[in-house]
């Protein structure tokens, strides 16, 4: 990860979700925010770890142990 690009308790917490399999809306329901807010903190997250895709994203953040494969 790049230095100080840490991520956010919530864009951590959004991409475990991912991770379990849930799209933008499932988590947004979870965490009861609008789908987008969902979407800008996965795509911050994406940003920050330097990723393409959504799986790159989870990728990367399993390898710096941001969230459990």
């Amino acid at each position: 990860m790049p230095a100080g690009a840490a991520l956010t308790p919530r864009e951590v917490e959004c991409l475990g979700w991912l991770a379990k399999g849930l799209r933008s809306d499932g988590i947004a329901e979870r965490l009861g925010v609008a789908r987008i807010t969902v979407d800008t903190h996965l795509s911050n997250a994406r940003r920050k770890l330097g990723a393409r895709t959504r799986e790159q994203t989870l990728v990367l953040a399993i390898r710096n142990g941001l969230i459990d494969p």
